[in-house]
């Protein structure tokens, strides 16, 4: 309706992420009709250059540019916040944020303090090797007081597949694809992980009939949900959830 906040969303960073994000809104939302919903605006970019291969060096084409110009649209058309779905885009936060008079909400901050909440203290990142060659989560989980793991590299090799070669080349990918890297990081000490990844919330959501959820090995903190409660409430909305993290005891809800 005419007046109701309307939220920007820099999509495309990938798209399954993009759509996991929306549905997640959706989910998340106390709404017993569609006006009761958040008005979003996705701004689906695909063209945005992989953030990972720009920080890692292997292609010479930031996505700052794109990222800045979808903000700055998504400003113009009227968003009081902007959500960016994507852990390793936040690598550029700052200057995107520069870039516009509106809110650009921080996911990465935000995934810090719900790891926290959560009573995390040794938090295993499970993410791209651009959000771990430039400790895009280390840190925000250090002003939060907590300790970052990251995988070996052997992990860190099977998380990067799971994200390319799985979520991104449009393949299912479940929960029992994400259990051996949570598992993973349980034996590195780490009472918790982050899925730091938004394809990874793909994996999570996914479960295998059969296989265990994550949340049943670790207490796991998605970023996705993290980042639609904060949409939610960005939005003036109500949350169907009020948490932030899954276990055991408290498990999954889109």
């Amino acid at each position: 309706m005419v007046g109701k906040p309307l939220v920007g969303i820099i999509g495309g960073v990938g798209p399954a992420a993009t759509a996991r994000l929306s549905m997640t809104i959706v989910d998340r939302t106390l709404a017993s009709c569609d006006q009761d919903h958040v008005r979003t605006l996705v701004a689906n970019d695909t063209m945005l250059p992989d953030r990972s291969a720009f920080i890692l060096g292997r292609s010479d084409r930031s996505p700052l540019p794109g990222l800045i110009a979808d903000a700055r649209f998504l400003e113009e058309s009227g968003c009081c916040a902007i959500a960016l779905p994507c852990n390793t885009a936040h690598h550029f936060w700052s200057e995107v944020q520069a870039s516009v008079e509106i809110p650009l909400i921080n996911m990465v901050r935000e995934t810090a303090l719900a790891c926290k909440t959560a009573g995390m203290r040794n938090v295993g990142v499970l993410a791209t090797e651009g959000t771990i060659a430039v400790g895009v989560y280390d840190e925000a989980l250090k002003e939060a007081g907590l300790n970052p793991v990251h995988p070996d590299a052997d992990v860190q090799k099977a998380v990067t597949s799971l994200i390319y070669d799985g979520v991104k080349a449009g393949k299912q990918v479940t929960s029992a694809h994400l259990n051996p890297l949570v598992e993973a990081m349980k034996q590195r000490g780490c009472d918790g992980v982050i899925l730091g990844c938004t394809e990874l919330s793909e994996a999570a959501a996914n479960a295998e009939y059969g296989a265990p959820a994550p949340q049943d090995i670790l207490p796991v903190v998605d970023s996705i949900i993290v980042l639609a409660n904060r949409v939610i409430d960005a939005a003036g909305a109500t949350r169907r959830y009020t948490t932030t993290y899954y276990t055991a005891a408290e498990p999954y809800k889109a």
